[in-house]
């Protein structure tokens, strides 16, 4: 039987060089500013789970003393150590490493951060989780990740239209259900800060390369979506273009 973790490396395996040469998904300025949204200091040590082609990893690494990236995808472990040799940072370490079961001791990094991939575990609140048993009491946990409307039956559509393009997306959350989320795993002083990234079908799908046959049926299910916003994506058309908007969420909390 296929679990979410193999739909997940199988997805990201094949879009390893799609992933990382897209200048949406690097996000470098976004990226940049979550960093200091967070604050780290120069005796931090920062753990970036399911840190993928290392772009977290490796934007933290100026400011804190070390930073280690895990991922579960050999290919983008492969990417990243690539990218951490390129860029001389010899306070990073990269290695494979399951988020749901973090293999390192209780209270061991200062930060934890996470990019641009709750929407994929099937068990977020278990991560989650994960993350707050390795950060040291007073020390930071920190996501970014794609958010979906508070409506149930918009959310519902959003998330439907997702895992038809890429089967390894298990389920956006809206920003109130991040923060209930935090809140259960007992993080404290949460802050939040949401902003827009414009998309285009034909740039979307290229990353995850998406069949054409299937591409066309998203492609009419975003049309039909149009009246009345029901994916709460906000999707017009741009000429022949089909372009909406994903609403990103970075949520920040400390360990008591």
């Amino acid at each position: 039987m296929t679990t979410p973790k193999d739909q997940m490396r199988a997805a990201f395996t094949a879009q390893a060089d799609s992933y990382v040469n897209s200048a949406v998904i690097a996000a470098d300025e976004a990226r940049r500013a979550f960093v200091q949204f967070v604050g780290p200091r120069a005796s931090d040590r920062v753990l970036d789970v399911a840190t993928g082609p290392g772009f977290l990893a490796l934007l933290f690494a100026p400011s804190v003393a070390e930073v280690v990236g895990v991922d579960l995808t050999p290919a983008m472990v492969a990417r990243a150590e690539a990218d951490r040799l390129a860029q001389r940072a010899a306070n990073v370490r990269i290695q494979e490493g399951d988020a749901e079961a973090l293999p390192f001791p209780d209270a061991h990094f200062d930060i934890i951060t996470c990019g641009s991939a709750f929407h994929h575990f099937g068990a977020p609140a278990r991560v989650l989780s994960e993350m707050v048993r390795v950060a040291r009491p007073g020390g930071r946990v920190a996501l970014i990740d794609i958010i979906t409307s508070q409506d149930v039956e918009r959310a519902a559509l959003h998330n439907r239209l997702e895992r038809e393009r890429d089967p390894s997306h298990v389920r956006s959350l809206s920003l109130n259900e991040l923060v209930a989320l935090f809140a259960v795993a007992g993080l404290r002083d949460v802050r939040t800060h949401q902003y827009g990234t414009p998309r285009e079908l034909g740039e979307w799908f290229a990353i995850s390369r998406t069949p054409p046959d299937v591409s066309e049926q998203i492609r009419a299910a975003f049309i039909a979506s149009i009246p009345g916003d029901r994916t709460g994506l906000g999707v017009h058309l741009e000429g022949a273009h089909v372009c909406f908007t994903h609403t990103f969420a970075w949520v920040v909390g400390t360990k008591r």
